[in-house]
């Protein structure tokens, strides 16, 4: 009988220090991945995100770029990371949604991350350089449907929401433009200045800079509303074109089997975060709209935006990579 007693309590004991190293999460550094180059708007909001988030985990946070391939580097990087809550993806609607329509054989499956939650949400700009005279939509479309060769437009990448609100201008306006993809804004800003490419749908973070110092013209924005924050730039709704309406998303997704536990605590830690007053107004300043934190505002957003994309990209006749 001492002996069965023993065994228990043994086991007991084992469990509950067990227990208290699992709750002492996290015990080491965590690491985001954003899945575009440094300097970009989603840079730069997954470092603002992570320096609060640090305070509130009371651990350190990095954040490590791995662009390319229309987030599936950084993408199909985390889905294989050891899912103890230590590696963590700042994902778009380009990984979670897009990408399942654009790629024959992605390197990881969207379905099967561990959802965090959902950060924010914020328009783009259409942006154009000082060079083709271009000053309202009229001028871009007069032009598309004069010159011999298309116009071209940046994008972050090959199913990013910059290239659908560019394919999505396209159907609207009735008109043919070449894609150009690159990395990141960081990329695609330079060629658009020195006028390699015609226009550019970009984040109001990294394109308004620009247009503040004189080196590029804004001529709409994408949302259906206008920003507070930029109240003299028109949607492109308001300019003809009423079903205008494309946003960029962000949100946390952890890698597939991370524990239920370990989710609450960055759920916890990312919901704290997006009521800091502090963290919405760099998020508002940066055309980012904040939200929930929530997993399951993710989960409904990822399921809501399919089928539009679907159709989008069925109906921009886009090609599976």
């Amino acid at each position: 009988m001492f002996q069965r007693v023993s065994t228990f309590a043994a086991a007991l004991a084992l469990s509950a220090c067990a227990g208290l190293a699992h709750a002492a999460y996290p015990e080491q550094p965590i690491t985001i991945v954003s899945p575009f180059p440094a300097g970009g708007a989603t840079d730069a909001l997954t470092r603002i995100l992570a320096s609060r988030m640090s305070t509130a985990l009371d651990q350190k946070i990095i954040v490590e770029n791995k662009a390319g391939a229309g987030t599936t580097i950084g993408a199909s990087y985390v889905a294989r990371a050891k899912p103890d809550g230590y590696t963590l993806l700042m994902a778009t609607n380009s990984t979670l949604v897009t990408n399942r329509y654009l790629y024959k054989s992605l390197p990881y499956d969207p379905d099967a991350y561990a959802p965090i939650g959902m950060v924010g949400i914020g328009p783009m700009i259409l942006l154009t350089n000082n060079k083709n005279g271009f000053t309202k939509i009229t001028d871009i479309v007069a032009s598309a449907k004069q010159r011999p060769e298309p116009l071209t437009f940046a994008s972050f990448g090959p199913g990013t929401s910059s290239h659908l609100a560019g394919e999505l201008f396209k159907q609207e306006a009735g008109i043919n433009l070449l894609h150009v993809p690159f990395k990141g804004a960081t990329q695609a800003l330079p060629t658009l200045i020195n006028g390699d490419v015609d226009l550019f749908f970009d984040m109001v973070a990294t394109g308004m800079p620009q247009v503040t110092a004189g080196k590029l013209n804004v001529l709409g924005i994408t949302s259906k509303s206008r920003l507070p924050t930029l109240p003299d730039v028109p949607t492109l709704a308001e300019q003809g074109y009423p079903s205008f309406n494309l946003s960029a998303w962000f949100s946390f997704v952890a890698p597939p089997g991370t524990p239920s536990d370990v989710l609450a605590t960055l759920q916890q830690a990312l919901t704290t975060t997006l009521q800091d007053p502090a963290v919405r107004d760099r998020m508002l300043t940066m055309g980012i709209e904040p939200r929930s934190g929530s997993a399951r505002e993710l989960t409904e957003q990822i399921r809501n935006e399919q089928p539009i994309v679907e159709k989008l990209v069925s109906q921009a006749k886009l090609p599976r990579q």
